[in-house]
């Protein structure tokens, strides 16, 4: 890849990163971002991506999950994974949001796992031609959800 400006230098790292937490190797993700794998490794060491990897932020579908699963558990008399006092904050913080904020809060979670489903195709495919027909469609998807959620985004903050 040539030389390209700061600000795209960010956003390539700042995607590989993503890829790393979401259990991609090197080598996917310099195909994936047509970059070298030495590039990858070296951002790799640089930005801490293992470290990202191992505390990344848990989704809200997670902690709805692990709050109906603490339920379930309580109603079997079991020790529920997360205390009743948590479980109530974390719901008190939810509701906190905005609706709109919350519909863009699905939408982006939505997106993500439309976007790893596409990446998985791509590790998944049998022919280079496939892969590259499966890149080139998630560069289409990435490129056009960055536009709506970034104007969603803009509409939803700009007015509170």
């Amino acid at each position: 890849m040539s030389k390209f400006s700061k600000e795209t230098h960010k956003q390539f790292i700042e995607h590989a990163r993503q890829l790393y937490v979401k259990g991609f190797d090197i080598n996917t993700i310099a195909e994936i971002l047509k970059l070298s794998a030495n590039t990858i490794s070296r951002w790799a060491r640089e930005h801490e991506f293992e470290r990202s990897r191992r505390s990344q932020i848990i989704a809200l579908s997670e902690i709805r999950n692990s709050i109906l699963e603490s339920y379930a558990d309580m109603l079997e008399g079991k020790q529920p994974k997360i205390k009743p006092d948590d479980a109530a904050k974390y719901a008190m913080a939810f509701e906190r949001f905005s609706a709109r904020k919350q519909v863009l809060t699905y939408m982006y979670e939505a997106f993500e796992l439309l976007t790893e489903q596409y990446q998985r195709n791509i590790q998944n495919a049998q022919t280079n031609a496939d892969k590259e027909t499966a890149l080139k469609d998630l560069q289409k998807l990435r490129a056009n959800m960055d536009i709506v959620i970034g104007k969603l985004t803009d509409e939803v903050l700009g007015n509170e």
